[in-house]
């Protein structure tokens, strides 16, 4: 006879409470699953850590009655904002890459051309003015006043 062993729950505690089923509307669960799918979850390990998430007050996804808090689409947006941000970081950091490599050659006797370096002023001109952009997005869906 083989035993198994009961999962623990999020925090380390041994489950010992059962709810009852849930039923969701098809579209309903279709949301669910495609947010668990993204996270690489079940369905059910994202309900849970959503719900206990949410319990805690560690994640608002509606504002409560003083207005603190976002709604799941704001939510969306500063996820979406986010991300684009830390891209945008990895490309000033590419761009950083690239002018040391202009100055090693430069301090070595290789001067770059005008050419490289106006290519190289102007790209990292774009990437700081759009993550001014990204920044200024992210600070509107913080503090819209």
């Amino acid at each position: 006879m083989t035993t198994t062993r009961r999962r623990e729950r999020l925090d380390g505690e041994r489950r010992t409470e059962r709810t009852g089923p849930i039923d969701w509307a098809p579209s309903e669960l279709a949301v669910i699953e495609a947010a668990a799918d993204a996270r690489g979850q079940a369905s059910t390990t994202f309900i849970a850590k959503a719900a206990l998430a949410v319990a805690s007050g560690r994640y608002r996804v509606t504002a409560d009655a003083e207005g603190h808090g976002f709604n799941a689409e704001q939510v969306a947006l500063l996820r979406q904002a986010v991300e684009q941000q830390m891209h945008l970081r990895r490309l000033l950091a590419n761009a950083t890459g690239s002018l040391n490599q202009l100055a090693a050659g430069a301090n070595s006797g290789n001067p770059p051309t005008a050419a490289a370096l106006d290519a190289a002023r102007q790209y990292l001109l774009n990437q700081i003015a759009e993550n001014d952009r990204v920044t200024a997005l992210l600070l509107d869906l913080v503090d819209p006043e």
